[in-house]
């Protein structure tokens, strides 16, 4: 109040809080015995407009008022609707006419009311009365009234017109009859019959909601986001109960009731925003929206989700409708994608993250999606792999394509890039096929909710590398690589492998293409059969080498302030839900378990994982199991079986005079073999043949009858006189005996069976592979095999090369005429008949082993001719 003056009225009248301009210059009026239109020309507002200065005050009109009455400028502008501009109500600037709001259609041209308040205050209107979410008074637990209910009028709340009566603020100051000098309603408003509300119900709990979140701080973007979920969702509301009233939820019908409205009537009465029809919506949006409210899912279902599904609008792709969704703001974009996510294709549940508990619009550019581009490798990660792989599956997994799916599924959520657009700038022409590995394995729901979350994720941190300039360096088979391969010569001599020859470099070169690809050089679902192996056995100094030479690869192109390869830390996923655990870190038990004698299958197993994930925990850990070593090395040999055996060995070579071919051939392994065994034993070796010595030895006539009358090879011939073959050759040069044409077939090898002079009727399979040259060591080797886990383990026990082993078991099976072992179990069992050759096999050697029978090929007939 400002102090008295020369100009102000004598007599004052102080507005009440809350009240509206208008309604405190009409009771200023009425104190005075005077028409509001008097009143104004009296205080030197001539030609001025009540319900315009209502909405704002011009600034000759403050002064003016503040002046006349002494009320500050700052209580006349909190009675007027101008703080309530641009967000609950639209005032134009210049005409002061008020517009459509952006929210309920109720212009604020007209006030509600409450009769009570009326009848309590006096006739003082309130301001808050003339916005659109005013519906209900919670002083009086009254539903607000709009018309008179004797004239079915908006009473004017000040007294207009040239029609000068005194007015009553209490009474309905409508016209009537607007003819002649016309007449007004006068019907008293505190007696108007307005709808009781319970205590504490839906109806008034929502008012004060809309008082405490929308009003109150009507200009915060909080204020305005909940008027916009309010508003929309009340109106879908309303639309829900005029389309499809035999849908309406039981408490829509109670709150409908609570109202005093009924289900029934005219459709059209649905689209007013009165009174009643702002409470319905609202207070059903509040249900809807309110998280501790029971029945918040069923009502907010009925209100959002119906009307699509009855009106057959396509819900696959959220573009098409999701513009009519933007003024409920996002939270209730976010609650319609979360519901809408089982009717979504693939690629929009991505794009939208609906499978997450936190679904959004796209937010990202393309700039972004090529940011994002090049934090991710061509293959996902070994680490975030595990995490979305299933414990078990019925079927070996297209690992290589499934991570090549994942890396590009990634680059789509939140962003404008579609399965086309990821898989060409993650330079996967194989997409659809890498998909469908991926689809085969892995759950869809968990395909989504995990490479979402992988990739925002990958948006909120930093990666040391550039994939996408790696592939562009690397991706391309025919840029060449830096090996140092006579280095690698050494490192693999160093360690007593083979590694260093032309398949083996070719292998590496592969492997070191794929360190700074972050992924396998040759595209699509499957890498080649040898990787697994490969990357099982390799021994750690060469991986460590491999590292070095990448090093060297990067550096070569400028690349020298990342790292070869890079795994995200364990932390990012932190707080995060995953199909799966995270695999710890390998322990001790794990690295023991990783020997040269182990496989992948066996330790997986003892490790409870499959072997997909035993391989991705080897490759995210730089594991690997040692192969054993060709020669010389710090593992030890397993002890020599058979013929190899020290003390046969010695009777063999010493006593028997064998050659090293000879025991060769008995032993089925190779002279070299043979050659390491009598120097681990300590057997020192014949001196070499003398210079001339087989041509003394071997007659000509000898020669010319085995070679040329008989058809026998120079091999076959050599092997018997222990000679090598070139000196054979020469013999036959030298004696003028004519050389075999050119595909000469030898006569089959054939020999005497050594158990004929035990006098044991034979098998009909037994006295044919006896018979066999080489045929009774294939028995011999056969009967040390049962009981081994597998062939590779009963080659290592033998001494000899899985591959000697194999190809002696495929001459014996093919003698035989059957299947002699079941190859497909472990550990390996005979069949029926090789159970029954095998036992006949052990008692004619026994019996053999006694008569001290000796073998074919034992004799001195090498240096002589018969």
């Amino acid at each position: 109040m400002t102090p008295w003056t020369d100009e102000r009225i004598p007599l004052f009248v102080a507005p009440s809080p809350g009240e509206a301009l208008d309604s405190w210059l009409e009771r200023y009026a009425h104190r005075l015995r005077t028409h509001t239109v008097d009143f104004a020309d009296y205080l030197g507002l001539r030609h001025a407009s009540v319900r315009r200065m209502v909405r704002r005050l011009n600034d000759d009109e403050r002064e003016l008022l503040q002046r006349r009455t002494g009320i500050t400028a700052e209580q006349l502008s909190s009675m007027t609707l101008e703080r309530f501009d641009g967000s609950l109500v639209r005032i134009a600037p210049q005409t002061r006419r008020l517009t459509a709001p952006a929210r309920w259609r109720f212009y604020g041209t007209t006030s509600r009311y409450c009769p009570a308040c009326l009848a309590d205050d006096r006739g003082r209107w309130q301001l808050h009365w003339r916005l659109g979410w005013a519906f209900a008074c919670t002083r009086h637990n009254l539903l607000l009234l709009e018309h008179c209910p004797a004239c079915g009028k908006h009473p004017p709340v000040a007294s207009g017109g040239n029609h000068r009566m005194l007015p009553h603020p209490e009474a309905c100051r409508a016209l009537t009859d607007r003819s002649g000098r016309g007449a007004r309603c006068g019907f008293p408003l505190t007696q108007a019959p307005a709808v009781g509300l319970s205590s504490g119900g839906a109806v008034l709990l929502a008012q004060v909601h809309v008082d405490a979140t929308v009003i109150a701080d009507h200009h915060s973007p909080a204020a305005l986001e909940r008027a916009g979920e309010l508003s929309h969702l009340g109106r879908r509301a309303l639309r829900g109960i005029r389309t499809r009233p035999e849908d309406v939820p039981a408490i829509a019908l109670d709150i409908i009731d609570a109202c005093g409205r009924a289900l029934s009537g005219d459709e059209a009465s649905w689209e007013v925003h009165d009174t009643r029809n702002v409470a319905i919506g609202t207070t059903l949006a509040t249900i809807a929206t309110d998280p501790d409210h029971s029945l918040r899912e069923e009502v907010f279902a009925w209100m959002c989700l119906s009307p699509e599904q009855e009106t057959g609008e396509l819900r696959e792709h959220p573009t098409r409708y999701l513009p009519n969704w933007r003024s409920a703001g996002p939270r209730v974009i976010n609650r319609i994608l979360a519901a809408s996510d089982g009717q979504l294709t693939l690629k929009a549940r991505l794009r939208y993250g609906t499978a997450t508990a936190e679904p959004a619009e796209p937010y990202l550019s393309e700039t972004d999606i090529t940011v994002r581009a090049s934090k991710t490798p061509g293959m996902l990660w070994p680490s975030w792999t595990l995490r979305l792989l299933p414990p078990k599956s019925p079927h070996q997994p297209r690992i290589a394509g499934l991570r090549r799916a994942c890396a590009s599924l990634m680059l789509i959520p939140g962003g404008p890039a579609g399965h086309r657009q990821a898989a060409r700038i993650m330079g996967n022409p194989h997409f659809r096929s890498n998909l469908e590995a991926l689809l085969a394995f892995v759950n869809a729901d968990h395909i989504c909710s995990t490479l979402t979350h992988y990739a925002r994720v990958l948006d909120a941190h930093e990666v040391p590398i550039d994939y996408a300039r790696r592939r562009a360096l690397f991706a391309d088979e025919t840029t060449p690589l830096l090996l140092d391969e006579n280095a690698h010569w050494r490192l693999c001599k160093g360690l007593g492998t083979r590694q260093f020859q032309q398949v083996h470099l070719y292998r590496l070169r592969w492997q070191l293409r794929r360190l700074p690809l972050g992924a396998d050089p040759q595209l699509g679902n499957h890498a080649p059969a040898w990787t697994h192996r490969f990357a099982y056995r390799t021994h750690p100094k060469i991986l460590a080498f491999l590292d070095q030479q990448a090093h060297r690869n990067l550096a070569a192109h400028h690349v020298t302030d990342e790292p070869v390869t890079w795994e995200p830390p364990g932390h990012w996923l932190d707080n995060i839900a995953l199909p799966q655990p995270p695999i710890g870190t390998p322990t001790e038990h794990v690295r023991n378990l990783l020997t040269p004698d182990s496989t992948a299958r066996d330790v997986a197993r003892t490790l409870g994982l499959t072997v997909h994930q035993l391989r991705l925990m080897m490759e995210n850990h730089r594991l690997s199991a040692q192969t054993r070593p060709h020669n010389k090395g710090n593992y030890p040999r397993p002890p020599r079986q058979g013929y190899l055996v020290p003390d046969k060995l010695r009777d063999l070579y010493q006593r028997q005079g064998l050659q090293q071919q000879q025991i060769a051939e008995l032993a089925g392994c190779t002279t070299s073999i043979v050659k390491t065994a009598l120097k681990q034993a300590n057997i020192p070796l014949r001196p070499h043949r003398a210079p001339g010595e087989l041509k003394r030895s071997v007659a000509p006539a000898w020669l010319r009858t085995e070679y040329h009358d008989k058809g026998r090879t120079v091999a076959d011939i050599a092997r018997e006189l222990a000679a090598p073959d070139t000196n054979v050759s020469q013999l036959l040069d030298a004696w003028r005996i004519p050389r075999h044409p050119a595909g000469h077939n030898a006569p089959p090898a054939w020999q005497p069976s050594p158990f004929a002079e035990l006098g044991i009727p034979l098998s009909k399979p037994m006295e044919y592979i006896s018979t066999r040259k080489g045929g009774t060591e294939w028995l011999r080797t056969a009967l040390l095999i049962p009981g081994h886990r597998t062939r590779r383990a009963a080659a290592l026990t033998l001494g000899i090369p899985r591959t000697s082993l194999n190809a002696r078991l495929k001459m014996l099976e093919t003698a035989a005429g059957f299947e002699i072992f079941n190859h497909r179990t472990r550990p390996v069992v005979a069949t029926p008949r090789g159970r029954a050759l095998l036992e006949e096999a052990q008692r004619l050697f026994d019996r053999l082993d006694q008569t001290h029978v000796e073998l074919p090929g034992r004799s001195s007939a090498r240096t002589s001719p018969p």
